[in-house]
């Protein structure tokens, strides 16, 4: 009889031994699973970055029919001369020479108004913008004093004012001073500026060119002659109506440079080497924004001779599409491991808690569809938007695996509670990928308070259980 029960106790030692290998087991499995379910994430990322690329080229598109991003240049003044120079056989000859000369003061005031362009399934920030320019330039007799010419070797003086793109030109442009119009006009022998181009980092936004070897391609200035005499150089006028796209920026070409902008648009990056003086003003869907600059010695010299790269010294705003759908369902995308993870862990607390078999095969199945919700996020969210597109296909995923879990379960309490989890878990990635600045704070304590919960739950399982 004793012999009898040292075997049965020796029986159920051994069977609670198996059954605590075989959680151990089952749970090692568990997450190499769920390591095995990452390996399609990178190929929907991929997906994502390709449908994005597509965008970006028909923004370009778009940008280059309408008209690409705008910077401002001037007004400045220029002055043509002849000067004596040596020849190469040491005889001196009269030689053209040209200097141009900044503004003491120079103010832009305007609005600037935003649309969307579409084409097919993609949009471009475009822009209408209406600005008054006025500058106040020194006496004429400095400025030749300054460059140490004499009038009578002067040849032509102009006034010369420019934008980097110039199909963004909506009329005449038309310099004002001393009650006398000057029509600005583009010929073959106006002004270029060179500048170095910008061009797309892999985040989608511009930067400068920085190879050692700089490209630059020439800004088309236009330009009129003047007289002297009669121009008045402490009022000089433009009012300019311009088309641009994606960014606007000003050259802080004067001593003083004072710009007031106002835009429909509420997500503004400042870009450039100058902020705004104080934070923007957000008043009826407008946003107003300033700058106040002071340069003793504004580019390289008031005072300059040949065609400079003034890109350097630019500043000015970026029409950002913020949280755009790509960008929203990259993000959800690499919460993955925290859908199918979090998922996985339930599963596996029911079978230890309630006895119950899931088999791989069905936690596969379970994770192959919430890889699928994140293709389905992406092709929704190109036709209907982030959001739409977000609710559909996470309430398409969540009936999917309620049903699916159901019909092995056979319990509606459970049930229930994996389907809570998964609303409550979907609700959660979304407001965080609804959120700019505070993401991560927001990210990181909701992830705390998870860990939390399984730590919770995790004690009521008898891990070390022995008899």
């Amino acid at each position: 009889m004793e012999n009898n029960d040292l075997e049965n106790e020796y029986q159920t030692e051994n069977q609670s031994v198996y059954s605590q290998n075989k959680t151990m087991i089952k749970g090692f499995l568990v997450c190499l699973l769920v390591l095995g379910l990452l390996i399609p994430i990178p190929f929907i990322l991929n997906l994502i970055e390709e449908r994005q690329g597509n965008k970006e080229k028909v923004i370009t598109e778009i940008s280059d029919k309408w008209s690409g991003k705008q910077t401002i240049y001037g007004p400045f003044i220029e002055v043509t001369y002849m000067e004596n120079v040596n020849d190469a056989q040491g005889k001196v000859v009269k030689q053209q020479m040209k200097k141009y000369v900044s503004a003491n003061d120079l103010n832009i005031n305007g609005t600037i108004d935003t649309q969307l362009k579409s084409r097919s399934i993609y949009e471009a920030v475009v822009y209408n913008s209406k600005l008054n320019i006025n500058s106040k330039f020194k006496n004429y007799s400095d400025m030749l004093a300054e460059m140490e010419v004499s009038p009578e070797n002067v040849v032509s003086t102009k006034i010369v004012f420019g934008i980097s793109d110039s199909k963004g030109y909506e009329n005449k442009v038309v310099v004002q001073s001393n009650n006398k119009n000057y029509p600005l006009n583009m010929d073959n022998s106006s002004t270029t500026i060179d500048i170095q181009p910008e061009v797309r980092a892999e985040n989608g936004e511009y930067s400068e060119q920085t190879t050692t070897t700089k490209k630059v391609m020439p800004v088309q200035m236009m330009s009129q002659k003047i007289d002297p005499s009669t121009f008045d150089f402490n009022q000089v006028s433009i009012n300019l109506v311009m088309k641009g796209s994606q960014m606007f920026n000003i050259i802080p070409s004067a001593i003083n440079t004072k710009v007031d902008l106002t835009t429909n648009w509420k997500d503004l990056k400042y870009d450039g080497n100058f902020l705004p003086n104080s934070d923007p003003e957000t008043k009826n869907g407008k946003t107003n924004v300033k700058w106040s600059i002071y340069q003793q010695n504004p580019l390289q010299g008031q005072i300059w001779q040949d065609a400079s790269n003034f890109s350097d010294y630019s500043f000015g705003v970026n029409f950002l599409q913020m949280n755009d759908h790509y960008d929203k369902t990259y993000r959800s995308t690499k919460y993955a491991i925290l859908f199918i993870g979090l998922t996985f862990v339930a599963f596996f607390f029911i079978e230890s808690r309630n006895n119950f078999n899931i088999h791989l095969v069905q936690y596969a199945l379970v994770g192959f569809a919430i890889c699928v919700n994140f293709v389905l996020l992406l092709s929704f969210s190109e036709y209907l938007g982030f959001d739409i597109a977000y609710f559909i296909s996470s309430g398409a995923t969540i009936l999917l695996i309620t049903f699916f879990v159901n019909s092995f379960l056979k319990s509606f309490g459970l049930t229930f509670k994996i389907t809570l989890m998964l609303i409550l878990l979907y609700a959660f990635i979304y407001s965080v990928l609804q959120l700019k600045e505070h993401a991560l704070l927001v990210g990181s304590i909701g992830l705390f308070i998870i860990v939390a919960i399984l730590m919770y739950y995790s004690k009521n399982i008898e891990w070390n259980k022995t008899k």
